[in-house]
């Protein structure tokens, strides 16, 4: 029994993976379309956006319904419609921006050049009016005029993805500095999971124990600071204790 389990689990996990490179294949195919029927201008990202929610929610739900993932992400129905929003979470994993792509319509994520170069998935962001994250310098006005023409930018701020068991880095400011000039307030997202599969070290193709379980919850929400540099470090020290503090308290329920 515990070899049939096994082998049916190993079968729908590999399986999965093949179906969702497939889905992929369809994102990136639509993306080309609308870079050759539309200009870049803000009509073309709108429409990116659309198209990689609708697409990262269809994955989703195929995750759900294949026992791979099961994702809790009601605590964000609220905040499907706000706007003029920074988003900061925690970053356990890969999947947890196709998760916030599922479940926000109008959010866009700041996203690491390698990523945005690519000539795959990168076309796909750089379509949407996916900020490419350079240097702050180089972040902010792209930022800001993304948050501005899609109404919530989501940034992780400790820059990469942390390891199991391991509490979030120290985070970059980059977050405070847009909200201190778009004058957005911060909500912070708490993603807690019980598994490794993509965190920092873990390989794509290493099967995790199934389900893969995710819930994401809301912190409490900052207004935008002040715009001098002593509002803007309290902001960023703040966010960061508070994240540290909710993510090293066990959840029972979960």
């Amino acid at each position: 029994m515990f070899r049939f389990s096994a082998l049916s689990a190993c079968l729908r996990f590999y399986s999965s993976l093949m179906v969702i490179a497939v889905i992929f294949l369809a994102l990136d195919a639509g993306s080309f379309v609308l870079r050759h029927l539309l200009p870049d201008a803000p009509r073309r990202r709108r429409l990116g956006r659309a198209w990689l929610h609708g697409v990262a929610r269809l994955a989703i739900r195929y995750l759900q319904a294949a026992g791979i993932v099961a994702c809790d992400m009601d605590a964000l129905a609220p905040l499907r419609t706000e706007h003029n929003l920074v988003l900061v979470a925690n970053h356990p994993s890969r999947l947890d921006s196709l998760i916030l792509a599922a479940a926000l319509p109008n959010m866009t994520c700041v996203t690491k050049a390698s990523i945005w170069e690519r000539p795959t998935l990168g076309s796909t962001l750089r379509t949407a009016g996916y900020p490419r994250h350079d240097s702050l310098l180089r972040l902010i006005g792209p930022a800001s005029q993304s948050l501005k023409e899609a109404g919530q930018l989501l940034l992780f701020p400790e820059g990469t993805r942390s390891r199991p068991g391991a509490e979030p880095g120290a985070f970059q400011p980059g977050f405070a500095a847009i909200a201190q000039r778009t004058r957005a307030d911060v909500q912070p997202l708490l993603i807690e999971t019980n598994s490794p599969y993509l965190s920092q070290g873990w390989p794509f193709l290493r099967r995790p124990p199934l389900p893969m379980r995710y819930r994401v919850r809301l912190g409490p929400r900052f207004p935008a600071p002040a715009r001098d540099e002593a509002s803007g470090r309290a902001l960023v020290d703040a966010v960061e204790t508070l994240l540290k503090q909710e993510l090293s308290t066990p959840k029972a329920d979960f």
